[in-house]
């Protein structure tokens, strides 16, 4: 089954609500309540009778040095004219409050509904989603490392993420059937999706013509590291910064190069070929790594498939939101 490609999406626009929900709260409480620098000047600025010099630097409560302009924080300056903490704030409710304050109250909601009806996530179910969310990555380590730089998450942001979307799932799925018969007639019809596969970590250096691969190739068989050439040779824009990498690719991945997988699923660990003629010019390649998804079996494979029917036949998460936020009398008070 390839819905863990669905359900990575699904994580990672989560995610961006809360780290824009983030960003709102570091705004609003460093290095002091803006709302209230809104409302009235700093005591440390100057009496009623004392204007307020825009361009002065008064410390802050928190003791760092900061503009204040007519009692706001100053964050920016664009020629004569200032953006302040308030501005930035009040942009980001305004493109992403709506979103953002609806992701809570779906959380609080979802909190009041498990807690209703005893719902919670094992480890073993967070394990086995999260080794879903892992593949096409190098390692666990390595998709935390690419949450992080991306978008902002750690590593137990990302689970509580996680933990919530499998909250919602059994909540949506809670009251469907689905039986034995419906579960094994699915796996025997589509036995492709249960298969093991193999993976291919490769790194490439793609060149305009056959003779530049091959003096490329001469170079690696004299010792010279297949990133830095990638780096310095390699027409493909997108993978010569990263030394070529390709990451982990499927061996039978039909938006890649057939003949360049074919080769590449000969190879040894750490062995390289070319040239292979590939769209836009002619590539060397190098085997990093081979993994093996394993295939599941028994009562893992019937409780995967069974979600899976189910989550067919349910409401969707959106319309399964606004009848729980419906259900716990949600509303957003101004």
């Amino acid at each position: 089954m390839r819905k863990y490609e669905v359900l990575r999406t699904v994580v990672i626009l989560q995610a961006v609500c809360m780290v824009v929900l983030t960003v709102v709260v570091i705004i609003k409480v460093w290095p002091g309540n803006d709302r209230q620098l809104d409302n009235q000047a700093p005591t440390n600025v100057g009496s009623e009778e004392e204007p307020i010099d825009p361009g002065k630097v008064e410390p802050s409560p928190g003791g760092d040095q900061s503009i204040q302009e007519n009692g706001r924080r100053v964050i920016a300056r664009v020629g004569k004219e200032t953006i302040t903490a308030a501005d930035l704030q009040g942009e980001l409710e305004k493109q992403y409050g709506e979103a953002t304050l609806r992701s809570l109250m779906v959380r609080r909601a979802i909190d009041l509904e498990s807690a209703a009806f005893d719902l919670s996530i094992s480890a073993d179910e967070q394990s086995r989603e999260l080794a879903k969310m892992v593949e096409g990555y190098e390692s666990e380590s390595r998709y935390y490392e690419v949450m992080q730089e991306q978008l902002g998450m750690s590593r137990e942001q990302v689970l509580d993420e996680l933990n919530y979307r499998l909250l919602m799932e059994k909540i949506v799925i809670r009251s469907i059937n689905i039986t034995d018969e419906e579960v094994d007639r699915y796996i025997a019809d589509h036995p492709e999706e249960f298969e093991a596969r193999t993976q291919l970590h490769l790194q490439w250096i793609m060149t305009e013509t056959s003779k530049e691969a091959n003096s490329v190739l001469g170079l690696l068989t004299d010792g010279a590291d297949f990133a830095e050439l990638a780096r310095t040779y390699s027409i493909d824009s997108f993978t010569a910064d990263g030394g070529g990498d390709l990451g982990l690719i499927d061996a039978d991945d039909p938006f890649y190069n057939s003949e360049m997988l074919e080769t590449a699923s000969r190879l040894q660990v750490a062995e390289m070929a070319g040239p292979i003629k590939v769209d836009g010019g002619f590539a060397v390649i190098r085997l990093i790594e081979r993994q093996m998804t394993t295939t599941m079996t028994g009562r893992r494979l019937h409780d995967a498939v069974r979600k899976q029917l189910a989550l067919e036949q349910a409401d969707s998460l959106s319309e399964m939101e606004d009848k729980l936020l419906a259900k716990y009398d949600a509303v957003k008070i101004e």
